[in-house]
């Protein structure tokens, strides 16, 4: 089986982790025997003619190829792909990373769909109809991501030892969806109202992957703060690490997170209610299991490399 990903997440020498998920996602589909060929379109190095560009290097690319499935990875590669011209010819499948209506819309969702073949959601959302539209979180190198010494994690990174460190982790920015002020006044919350002197941010941004994990193992809590999100891949790589998790309500977070203990989902988006809940973490003993609820889950990134391979034989035009 051969595959053309399409894609305007993807890393390079300047931006190490961004769209580190999908090319972690493509080396799994090669690891289960599949052949891969990815199509980057760089926006956000070489700006929005970019785009505009690849809709001919794709139209060339395809006339001069032929692929068993084409895989857009975001919305914007799946309009790119569709003007291209190539969409009836093809088997197509295109992964959104956050639910439709936070990725350019429903109009934009609508275009797609009556285009493609297949569509993969990140989030359970009420569209998901297991014929043409999946439910499908990407997954998380287990081998890469597991629980690590926190004292030998913080003395890697040149931490102190004696701190409690909250991890704070976008891409390669400060995203305005994270809500990193929303993180700001938690800790501020934590350190004026419940008393913690010794509790530090811990900001994961653009960092070179061979130390993520460390960063995770680190921390005494993930926070996540976010306003939106499809399925977040930092809380299921925080679950492979046994790291507690305190998120907003957002994507699939309430599902990763269902049966663990020692992990919370606000109600609310409130700094108040998340501070409280990760008072409840920093002051608890219970220990997570978190990782195994991942590994149940079958959302270790084999397993999903699987169920994406299942899903490219099931398409029919």
């Amino acid at each position: 089986m051969k595959i053309l990903h399409i894609t305007n997440n993807y890393p390079t020498p300047k931006h190490p982790i961004f769209g580190i998920f999908v090319k972690e996602q493509i080396d799994s589909l090669s690891k289960a025997g599949v052949k891969n060929e990815v199509f980057f379109i760089n926006g956000r190095e070489k700006g929005k003619l970019e785009y505009f560009m690849s809709i001919y290097k794709i139209h060339s690319l395809l006339r001069k190829n032929q692929f068993d499935v084409i895989h857009c990875h975001h919305a914007f590669s799946a309009v790119c792909f569709i003007l291209s011209g190539h969409a009836k010819n093809n088997k197509t499948v295109v992964s959104y990373q956050n639910d439709p209506t936070n990725e350019n819309g429903k109009r934009v969702f609508s275009f797609i769909q009556k285009r493609v073949n297949t569509i993969i959601l990140k989030n359970n959302s009420t569209i998901v109809d297991n014929k043409t539209v999946f439910y499908q979180p990407n997954g998380v190198n287990i081998e890469f991501f597991k629980p690590i010494d926190s004292g030998k994690c913080k003395k890697k990174l040149n931490l102190d030892i004696q701190k409690k460190y909250i991890l704070f982790v976008s891409s390669n920015f400060i995203r305005e969806q994270k809500r990193y002020d929303r993180f700001k006044e938690i800790l501020a919350i934590l350190t004026e109202k419940y008393g913690f002197k010794n509790i530090e941010e811990l900001k994961l941004i653009n960092t070179k992957r061979e130390l993520v994990p460390y960063y995770f193992n680190a921390s005494s809590i993930h926070l996540l703060c976010s306003d939106f999100e499809g399925s977040p891949n930092s809380v299921k790589e925080a679950m492979s690490c046994n790291v507690p998790v305190v998120s907003t309500c957002v994507g699939n977070v309430s599902d990763l997170l269902n049966g663990v203990n020692g992990s919370f989902v606000s109600k609310t988006f409130s700094s108040e209610e998340l501070a409280k809940l990760a008072y409840k973490v920093l002051t608890s003993q219970e220990r997570l299991n978190s990782r195994n609820h991942l590994i149940e889950k079958k959302l270790d990134i084999n397993s999903v490399a699987e169920k994406i391979i299942t899903i490219y034989k099931s398409i029919k035009i």
